[in-house]
């Protein structure tokens, strides 16, 4: 009898784990996102304007064959944001609505650092003798759930340490206000 009553209440205690849910409120305004430090609570994380940086190699000028390469570029070297993320995370992020799937607008990516003055991420590489190449933003692989009434949960796995930023398109009109609004966060 004892061992009935021991696995029973094993069993239970391992329900209740595996049917942990998140609980945290959906952001208060359409394309914030919250960074979960936990089920039932987290960080608005700040949004900062980026822009767009085009340079051609030294090569092009000098002998018209060579590479010109856009990036899209933040200032500093870290994260506005001082939450620090590790290699797994979990954010929830209000849209317009959730309807859409959010693998085609939703796009995370890791910066690279440059200098120790900015990061940036490359959009597009143009050759004079080769074809051109256009990035996908959405480098980073996640998990997407509808949550709440207009909000997905994203999970990330396996990031490794580094600048990541998240750009939120709208699936339904382009919205060229937010176009170069980037959320960043900070893996160690």
């Amino acid at each position: 009898m004892r061992k009935i009553v021991i696995a029973l209440m094993l069993s239970l205690c391992t329900t209740m784990f595996v049917k942990a849910q998140v609980t945290a409120a959906e952001p208060e305004f359409s394309e914030e996102t919250l960074l979960l430090t936990s089920d039932s609570e987290g960080v608005v994380l700040k949004r900062e304007n980026g822009y767009i940086k085009t340079k051609a190699g030294a090569s092009l000028y000098l002998t018209g064959i060579g590479k010109i390469k856009s990036r899209l570029t933040l200032d500093g070297s870290r994260s506005v944001n001082h939450i620090k993320a590790k290699r797994s995370a979990r954010f929830i992020l209000k849209a317009k609505d959730n309807t859409t799937d959010p693998n085609s607008f939703i796009n995370i990516f890791k910066f690279e650092i440059y200098k120790n003055k900015e990061r940036r991420y490359q959009l597009a590489e143009v050759g004079t003798l080769s074809a051109s190449k256009t990035s996908n933003l959405a480098s980073i692989e996640f998990k997407a759930k509808k949550y709440g009434e207009s909000s997905y949960l994203i999970q990330l796995e396996d990031l490794e340490p580094g600048e990541y930023g998240i750009i939120i398109g709208d699936p339904n009109t382009e919205n060229t206000k937010n176009g170069m609004k980037v959320t960043t966060f900070t893996v160690e």
